[in-house]
């Protein structure tokens, strides 16, 4: 499936790790050096509920105190009209406080849906739904769903999905396309399914968490991804 988006870089934005280089809030270190995730991962993101615990308005179900304007559901609803299937995981997160409350985020990041979908074109025909943003709007996630129902995690520093006449985003040129190509645009590939973006996302911050603001020992889960850690800065 990853073939698919090929074209794409393949870079993960790390918020940094031990013994990872680390020269800003964020660091791009290439897909195939990261750690492997050392659990098997399901659909209806089960693992999340074992592994992690809930921080109830701490996680990503603080929605609200970002006044946005629709709860993270609106995804779901945004992809309802287009007949886009989504993949289980996907809706079970947006839609559930309680998974979003699992995952928390040490840069501030939280869940946008925008407010709609925008259309990709060319040899990667399908749709971008906004999820995530970083709380300085310096990167977006987006779940990439092409026509034949394959879908994956894209990230890019512009801001797409917002309508047209937003007067909040018009100084984003980004807002204002329709559609487009994303393989012409400064997308990077970031994970081949919504779990694994997830996992990354979630242990990652945790692992800072841990680190840096708890000042507890590591998990084992948190070891383990840890011990397969070489990944060079890019």
């Amino acid at each position: 499936m990853t073939d698919l988006w090929s074209n794409l870089p393949h870079l993960w934005l790390s918020i940094g790790l031990p013994g990872f280089e680390k020269r800003s809030t964020y660091q791009g270190y290439p897909l195939d050096f990261m750690p492997e995730i050392p659990i098997d991962l399901d659909e209806d993101l089960s693992w999340l509920l074992k592994n992690g615990q809930a921080h109830p308005g701490q996680g990503l179900d603080q929605w609200d105190m970002y006044a946005m304007p629709k709860p993270a559901a609106l995804a779901i609803e945004l992809a309802a009209r287009q007949n886009i299937v989504l993949p289980a995981s996907f809706r079970q997160f947006m839609t559930s406080p309680n998974l979003q409350s699992h995952v928390r985020s040490c840069t501030d990041c939280y869940l946008d849906p925008g407010e709609r979908m925008v259309e990709t074109i060319g040899s990667l025909a399908g749709y971008l739904i906004h999820f995530l943003s970083d709380s300085q709007s310096c990167a977006h996630w987006y779940l990439h769903v092409l026509r034949s129902g394959e879908s994956s995690v894209l990230e890019t520093d512009d801001l797409y999905c917002y309508e047209i006449t937003n007067s909040d985003w018009i100084e984003n040129p980004a807002c204002r396309q329709e559609r487009i190509n994303i393989e012409e645009l400064d997308f990077r590939f970031c994970s081949a399914s919504f779990p694994e973006f997830l996992f990354r996302f979630w242990i990652e911050n945790e692992i800072w968490y841990a680190l840096h603001g708890m000042r507890r020992p590591l998990t084992e889960l948190e070891q383990a991804y840890l011990g397969t850690n070489s990944a060079p800065a890019s």
